[in-house]
Order: structure tokens, then C-alpha cells, then sequence
């Protein structure tokens, strides 16, 4: 490739590109004005998912183990993240919060670098913001987040390999990929499944021999990555039986309640992506924008309208883009989950600025200003009416009042007022070290009280396949901690939502026998009339042993 070739595979401005990192500084900047208003914000605080995260980093800063020492769903290693900002920042859940929002002003850093070896700086500043705002939230885990900007990482020096077929880039893309192993193993096979076929395609397309280097590269992602991430699982799994192993790591059929067809998957999709462009003025004119510009791209190529260099380069970014897309939907495919479509996201966003950039590349420059000015003009309309609703919700009857809590949530203050009840009723009851046991799946106040649970096993519903012997463990470690005091939230007899069951009928029947056998209800708050919710309509039980061990 000679240098004039080079040279025509990304727009640049040369002021900018000379001095990169000003754009990355502003995208920091875009990034923490975008966060702010969210550092003593949440949308649902449910006391399950987000009490089992807020958990495993409160027991992991406190020296145990994921999986081994209690269960956990994901990979080992965000509870570690987020316990580094309890140690620093104080066990608040603001603090968990800041770590979040620090990780998607990262993953905009990382859309900017990716976007910039393929588009101009100017979308690719633009894409980095619309990330950070517009970028789906994982609403039920602090996990996941971390996965995309790792996904952001690879997909940027992938991108950048495509550009500058350099030995470096896929090299570079490897630490990526191992570290999204430990957030969510799957996700992370499926970047280095799709790391792996593009370099190789890139190779072929451009007649690169598979030098030794290039075979170390294959040998280390092949290899190396899977085995090292697969010792690593087997030291925290070992021990486990069979069936803990799956509870931890739920990736068979049988092993969660959400199973559907592709073709099911696929129409929910369309469905849903046609109802998304059709719901608001300026989702429609986004949609529009983004449509002309393929079309306009597609001819350009069709056409042989672009130097055959940045064609190329076009060709093979979009392609490892929609490989990539792919491979992240297959949680979605396989579920029919609308939020497992999040994963794909951002590098949906990716193609459409690569997109919207290429389009505009052949047109007067002052009219690619005015589509650019259209789409910062609606980005910024939309963070100020956020703000602006997000301010509207910050009110005393919305506000976690608890040591542990003191940030703002979404859930009615019934549900607020339930959980303060509830959390105040324990710490004034129970005795310095002295564990309680809450079930079904009520994480939220061990954090709270900052008690440890007295045993490993943190959720109990129906779709979790509870086998009895498991059951007699989780009683024994009861005993052996000396447990008299019981929480059972109404989620115990939950009628309606796929999965859960009815505690002693549909799961545990061993273990509700025995909190019935020993067991004797002393207060209860909250609803106990409506049908028990995720973050909502929420009531508990305090139960305390007949006769104290």
C-alpha cells in the first residue's frame, strides 16, 4: 500500500488528528458533564440483582471468593472492581454508581479511538457522546458495563488493524478479550472468535503470508487466552458440585426460565426496532438520517466512487462490525430477551456514525456540518430533558435514606419505605455478628446491615433446580451458624412471573419444611396484598427460631 493510499482511508482533519488527544480530552469532558447528573442517581434499585452485586463487591473487599464462597452469575472479576471503589470511596452505593459511570465515560474514550481510525474526528467525537447518553443501560446489573467497554477495546484495535495492518493491533486486542473472559465468559469467546476470523480475512483479502509472529498470534488467542481464563475458572469452581457449577455459570437450556426460537427472536426484533423509530419525532429522523446514509454508502461502492484503498478499508470495517454484531446477539437469539440486545449495541452505534461519515465525505462539507450541528442539537435536547427529569426525582420520598443507601431511586416510596422498615428493624434486633437468612433472592439487605450470609447459596426460585442434597446443606450451614432469624420477602410466592415458583411447592420444599418447623413470624411490612415485582410491590416477614440455637 503505497502512502497515498494510506492516506485516503480516513478523512482527517489535520489540526485535530495532529493533536488527538485534545478530541480524547473533550469526549472526557462531554463524558463528565453527560454522568453528572447521575452520581447519586438510580433508575430501579431492586433487592435481588442489584443486592447480589452490591454483595459480591462488599465480600470480596471483605477477602472471599466468587462462586466458591457465595454464588455468582457472572465472571470473577467485576465484584473486584467495584470493591476497589468501596475501599476508596466508602461502602455507599454512590460509590458503585461512580465506578459505573466510570467505565461508560471509558467505553465513549474507546468509541472516539475506534471511530477515529475509520471516520473523521468529528464523528467520531459525536459517537463517543451518543454513547455515553444514549447507550442502553443494563438496568439489572452493575456487571455488564464493564463487558462493553472491553468489546469497545477489541473492536478498536481490530479497527485499527484493518487501517494500519499492523502486527501490534490484533496483539493489542488479546489483553481486551482476556479481560471480558472474566466478565462474561461467552462474550468474551465470541470477541476472540470474531478477533481471530478477522485478521485472518484481512490477511487473505490483502495476500499477508502467516509469518511467525502472525502463528504466534493465532497460538496465543486459540490457545493461550482459553487456557489461561479456564484455569483460572477451574480454581474458583473447584469443589463445586455439577449443579452449583451451573447455577454459577447458567449456560445450558435447562438452566434458565427465557428459551426461544431465532426465527421468534428475530421478529420480536423488528418489532421492536420499528416501534423504537416510530415512537418519537426525532428517533424517526435519526432513522431516516441513517438510511439515506447506507444507501448513499452502498452506491458509493457499487459505484467505485472511493479510492479503492479507503473501499477497502470501508468494506472490511463495516464487515468486522456486522460479524461482530452478530456474535454478540446470540444471547438474544437464543433467549428472546429484549435486554440481551444490549450487548450488540454499541457497535450498532459504530457502524451508524462509519456510516453517517462516509456518506457525507462526498458532499459540500458545510452541508455534513449541518447533519452533524442536527445530531449534536438532538443529543443535547435530550440530556437536558433528562436532566431535567432526573432532577424531578430527586425528592426526600425518593431518597434511600439508609447509611449504606443515600442515593436517589425510581421505586415508589411504598417500596422505599419497606426497605428502610425492614433494614432498620435488623440492625436494632440483631446482635453484633449475628447472621440472618433471607430468602428467596433478598441480597439487598445483607449489604445493608453489612452482614455476611450465613450460607453460600444467595438465591432460591424454582429455575435454579435446588436439588434436595443441596437443600440439606444450606440447613446445615443455618445450624452451624447459628442463625435465628429469618427474612422472607413475598418474591417467595410469586405467582405470575416465569421461574420463580412458590417456595415449598414449586422449589425447596426441604428447606420452607424446616423454616416452618422452627420458625415463627414476628413482624411484617410492606405489600402483601399485590403480586410481588422485581422493584416493586414489595413486602418482607421477620421470622425468629422457636427455640434459639
Amino acid at each position: 500500500m503505497t502512502s497515498k493510499e494510506q492516506e485516503t482511508l480516513t478523512p482527517k482533519d489535520p489540526a485535530i488528528m495532529k493533536k488527538p488527544g485534545l478530541l480524547l480530552l473533550a469526549v472526557l469532558a462531554a463524558g463528565i458533564i453527560i454522568a453528572a447528573p447521575y452520581t447519586n442517581f438510580q433508575e430501579y434499585l431492586s433487592q435481588g440483582d442489584h443486592g447480589r452485586d452490591l454483595y459480591a463487591a462488599q465480600a470480596v473487599f471483605r477477602g472471599e471468593l466468587p462462586y466458591k464462597d457465595f454464588w455468582w452469575v457472572y465472571g470473577p472479576l467485576m465484584p473486584y472492581y467495584y470493591g476497589l471503589f468501596f475501599k476508596i470511596f466508602g461502602t455507599k452505593i454512590s460509590s458503585m454508581i461512580l465506578g459505573k459511570l466510570c467505565l461508560r465515560i471509558a467505553g465513549g474514550i474507546l468509541m472516539a479511538l475506534g471511530l477515529l481510525e475509520i471516520a473523521s474526528p468529528l464523528a467520531a467525537f459525536i459517537g463517543a457522546c451518543w454513547f455515553m447518553f444514549f447507550q442502553q443501560d443494563f438496568f439489572y446489573t452493575y456487571n455488564h458495563i464493564g463487558g462493553l467497554v472491553m468489546i469497545l477495546g477489541v473492536a478498536w484495535r481490530l479497527l485499527a488493524y484493518i487501517q494500519k495492518s499492523s502486527s501490534k493491533a490484533p496483539w493489542s486486542s488479546l489483553p481486551f478479550i482476556f479481560v471480558l473472559c472474566l466478565i462474561k465468559i461467552n462474550f468474551g469467546l465470541a470477541a476472540l472468535a470474531v478477533s481471530v476470523i478477522t485478521v485472518a480475512v484481512c490477511d487473505f483479502v490483502r495476500r499477508t503470508p502467516a509469518d511467525r509472529p502472525k502463528k504466534s498470534f493465532y497460538a496465543a488467542a486459540v490457545i493461550g487466552i482459553p487456557l489461561v481464563n479456564f484455569l483460572i475458572y477451574w480454581s474458583l469452581l473447584h469443589g463445586l458440585t455439577i449443579r452449583e457449577i451451573r447455577q454459577c455459570l447458567p449456560y445450558l437450556p435447562g438452566d434458565h426460565p427465557y428459551n426461544t426460537t431465532p426465527w421468534t427472536a428475530v421478529c420480536f426484533f423488528c418489532t421492536n426496532t420499528w416501534h423504537t423509530i416510530t415512537s418519537t419525532w426525532s428517533n424517526l429522523v435519526f432513522a431516516v438520517l441513517i438510511n439515506a446514509c447506507a444507501l448513499r454508502c452502498i452506491y458509493l461502492i457499487v459505484k467505485n466512487k472511493l479510492p479503492p484503498a479507503r473501499r477497502m478499508a470501508l468494506l472490511l470495517s463495516l464487515g468486522l462490525l456486522g460479524l461482530f454484531y452478530a456474535a454478540n446477539s446470540h444471547e438474544f437469539i437464543a433467549s428472546g430477551v429484549w435486554y440481551c440486545q444490549f450487548w450488540a449495541q454499541p457497535l450498532s452505534i459504530m457502524i451508524i456514525f462509519i456510516l453517517i461519515d462516509a456518506a457525507l465525505q462526498s458532499i459540500p462539507k458545510a452541508f455534513g456540518y449541518a447533519v452533524f450541528s442536527l445530531i449534536a442539537v438532538m443529543l443535547g435536547i435530550s440530556w437536558f430533558v433528562f436532566m431535567v427529569m432526573v432532577s424531578a426525582m430527586k425528592t426526600k420520598s425518593h431518597y434511600l435514606d439508609l447509611p449504606r443507601g443515600g442515593i436517589y431511586v425510581t421505586n415508589s416510596p411504598s417500596w422505599i419505605t419497606t426497605v428502610e422498615q425492614t433494614t432498620n428493624y435488623l440492625n436494632t434486633t440483631l446482635k453484633p455478628g449475628e447472621l440472618f437468612f433471607a430468602l428467596p433472592y433478598d441480597c439487598l439487605y445483607y449489604y445493608l446491615t453489612g452482614k455476611k450470609s450465613p450460607t453460600r447459596q444467595l438465591i432460591f426460585f424454582e429455575h435454579i433446580k435446588i436439588p434436595p442434597a443441596q437443600e440439606k446443606s444450606v440447613i446445615a450451614e443455618l445450624v452451624k451458624n447459628r442463625v435465628n432469624y429469618v427474612l422472607l420477602s413475598n418474591r417467595a410466592f410469586a405467582h405470575q412471573e416465569s421461574g420463580l415458583g412458590i417456595l415449598g411447592t414449586n422449589y425447596c420444599p426441604l428447606i420452607a419444611k424446616y423454616i416452618e418447623d422452627n420458625f415463627t413470624a414476628l413482624v411484617h411490612f410492606g405489600d402483601w396484598k399485590d403480586e410481588p415485582g422485581w422493584a416493586w410491590n414489595h413486602g418482607t416477614c421477620i421470622l425468629k427460631r422457636k427455640v434459639p440455637l
